[in-house]
């Protein structure tokens, strides 16, 4: 009778040990997520980096002087055209 315990005891025991390999593993898997989601924030690409440069160097005058200037008054609506539309080509 002292076997039978014995092999019940044992499989308790495996099944704690696997339990505790599949917690380990998947606590090994979100800290591998968590540090290479923080490892690719913290990498800044320098294409981004060189287009806001060079959004900060447009000067403000020109910008604003692009918004004053008007354009041709066209309809918002492609199909809606002046009665002369085809003179102008």
């Amino acid at each position: 009778m002292n076997a039978g315990w014995q092999l019940a005891e044992l499989a308790a025991d495996t099944f704690a040990v696997a339990m505790m390999l599949v917690m380990f593993s998947s606590f090994a898997v979100v800290g591998l997520l968590v540090l290479s989601m923080k490892r690719n924030v913290a990498r800044r690409d320098r294409h981004v980096d060189a287009l806001l440069e060079e959004l900060r160097e447009v000067p403000q005058e020109s910008v604003a002087g692009n918004r004053g200037r008007k354009s041709p008054q066209q309809p918002s609506e492609p199909w809606l055209r002046d009665d002369d539309w085809w003179k102008r080509s």
